[in-house]
């Protein structure tokens, strides 16, 4: 037995009401050319139905069991509970409606995070099938989709969800990953494609029109990035990346109201008070020592790729980036004096 196939893989699988797509994901991975590396935790996240069938089903080929929420928490909440109640070295997260792209899938991102000893996690690229076309995520640190954990790098650093999350939950677990990650404990961005983020067209982030992406998202990008940065500065103080992090985020809120002015006005006002919550809690704390060329710098690189990925498409902002800092500075300093 090789040493690599010593260190065993946790499949986590957060699950709800998924009785009609998880047959497909748990096919992928039974088709893992590493299936005897692997055990497999169904997370019931109080569904009211279960996967016994499932288990009863795959049983006999790899590793798997089912464990359940006591009451609905959300995919966050789920892999958590998945998380606290697994023990491998290794552990991957896979949507219940998502399959991996082929039987050499885990393999590739097991070799890689083994191959040095300096690695923490293992990021691949995934494919998001869309209704008319395909779409490659390459070097992505929001999704769970494709990516590898050692456990003793999110032991050490306390690295989880933040709790009752429902909405960019994954986002602030890999923002805390990546701020606590250090030259001896690295991210490694691999360019093979590991996963495949099928269409479903009732999903909560395409319902009704896409209203998620202003609604829910919206403060719920706000909520994790304040944990995480939080949680990171208390891990890593010294970490000269988290106020570079503090401004990129600043910025991205700003473009996502912009796009939210535009798009769906249902939402200015939720969505600019996160916007002041930010700017408060983390954002005003450093806006004095963070220099004009390292802002500029740092904004000009997010609005670029915003442009680039269409996200601004015909959109002419009725606010600037400017006026925006002036006016979030305005309302954090109500009552203060």
């Amino acid at each position: 037995m090789s040493e690599e196939s010593k260190v065993k893989i946790d499949v986590i699988i957060p699950a709800y009401k998924a009785q009609n797509t998880i047959l497909r994901t748990l096919c992928s991975i039974a088709s893992q050319e590493i299936i005897d590396d692997l055990e497999v935790t169904i997370v019931n996240d109080a569904d009211g139905i279960g996967y016994k069938k499932f288990v009863d089903m795959f049983s006999p080929y790899f590793s798997i069991r089912e464990i359940t929420l006591e009451k609905n928490g959300g995919p966050g909440d789920a892999r958590q509970f998945g998380l606290d109640n697994t023990t491998n070295p290794l552990v991957t997260f896979i949507d219940a409606d998502d399959t991996f792209s082929g039987a050499f899938a885990l393999k590739t991102l097991k070799l890689q995070l083994l191959s040095d000893p300096s690695l923490a996690c293992c990021f691949s690229n995934f494919l998001e099938q869309q209704p008319q076309t395909y779409v490659q995520h390459p070097n992505d640190t929001v999704w769970m989709f494709g990516k590898l954990y050692k456990r003793e790098f999110l032991k050490k650093y306390a690295i989880k969800f933040l709790p009752g999350s429902r909405a960019n939950e994954d986002n602030g677990f890999n923002m805390i990953c990546k701020l606590c990650s250090n030259q001896h404990e690295q991210i490694k961005f691999i360019p093979d494609i590991t996963y495949y983020w099928h269409f479903k067209e009732d999903s909560i982030t395409r319902v009704n029109n896409g209203e998620y992406s202003y609604g829910g998202s919206f403060p719920g990008y706000t909520e994790n990035m304040i944990y995480a940065i939080k949680e990171a500065e208390k891990r890593m103080p010294f970490n000269g990346n988290i106020p570079r992090q503090k401004v990129s985020v600043l910025c991205n809120l700003y473009e996502y109201y912009i796009e939210t002015e535009e798009r769906d006005k249902r939402f200015i006002e939720q969505n600019w008070n996160a916007c002041v919550k930010y700017y408060k809690e983390i954002y005003r704390e450093i806006k004095d020592k963070i220099s004009d060329e390292i802002f500029s710098q740092i904004y000009n690189d997010v609005m670029r790729n915003c442009y680039a990925g269409n996200k601004l498409f015909g959109i002419i902002p009725r606010i600037g980036i400017k006026e925006f800092l002036a006016k979030l500075e305005e309302e954090a300093s109500k009552g203060e004096n």
